[in-house]
């Protein structure tokens, strides 16, 4: 436990940097959201399949272009999927889907996991805060504040709420 702790904070302190090197210096290109969200998903398909959990796309037919920054806008993204599926229990689904809403795309990530327990996004997003409920899971306290950085940096924004039924939504 103590070495995959150490291995994911390391790696989400890379990622922090980079996000924030990179939040200064965007590289605009246009980003096909359909695939990128289907690679995300089958990258964690492998993982999901060990706990005998769905990963659920529904995405458009067609593309959706956004102009951004594709790294950045794939850690945010893999952020959110990992939070998904590791505070999930066994045997649940992990919906993800995209929608266009005018000129916004609108990613959104829905689990049947713990929840927030009564925690406060602006809380939650803060650096190496974690909540009171995730202390059996490893992490290092970055993801949702990579992934609020990445929205900023591109002008977007990001919510995370309750869903109704149990779980937490993430939206992007």
């Amino acid at each position: 436990r103590a070495v995959d702790e150490s291995s994911r904070s390391a790696g989400q302190l890379l990622a922090h940097a980079t996000v924030v090197y990179r939040s200064d210096r965007l590289i605009d290109q246009p980003v096909d959201l359909v695939r990128l969200l289907h690679d995300l998903v089958e990258a964690f398909r492998p993982t999901a399949d060990l706990r005998d959990m769905d990963l659920v796309l529904a995405v458009p037919e067609a593309p959706v272009t956004v102009t951004g920054d594709r790294p950045l806008l794939e850690t945010a993204l893999r952020n959110m999927l990992d939070n998904a599926v590791k505070y999930s229990a066994d045997e649940t689904a992990v919906d993800v889907s995209l929608e266009r809403h005018g000129a916004e795309a609108v990613i959104l990530i829905a689990d049947r996991g713990r929840g927030l327990s009564g925690e406060v996004q602006a809380r939650l997003s803060r650096r190496f805060v974690r909540g009171g409920n995730a202390g059996d899971v490893v992490g290092s306290g970055l993801g949702l504040t990579i992934v609020e950085e990445v929205a900023a940096a591109h002008g977007g924004r990001f919510a995370l709420t309750e869903r109704d039924g149990g779980g937490t939504c993430a939206q992007l």
